[in-house]
């Protein structure tokens, strides 16, 4: 699997747990990436629970870190992007 195949998974992950949520991708390498959801704080557990196994799977299988950080949008608004 591809850096980029696991952020499109990753994120319809999240997307599916919060529609509205906003997505905002940081590359560290062409193994790690951030993927920053800015959402209601309500949607963070959700959010979690449809991302962690898969993250720390891909990782341990793939050798890929991607990292999924949620931020409350009412408070920490996503930069232009």
């Amino acid at each position: 699997m591809t850096l980029e195949e696991a952020i499109a998974e990753i994120s319809g992950r999240v997307i599916t747990a919060c529609p509205d949520a906003v997505l905002r991708i940081v590359h560290a390498s062409d193994e790690e990436a951030s993927i920053r959801a800015y959402a209601h704080v309500g949607a963070e557990a959700a959010i979690k629970a449809a991302t962690n196994d898969y993250t720390i799977e891909l990782l341990t299988g793939e050798g890929l870190d991607v990292q999924v950080l949620v931020y409350d949008i009412a408070t920490s608004l996503p930069p232009e992007g």
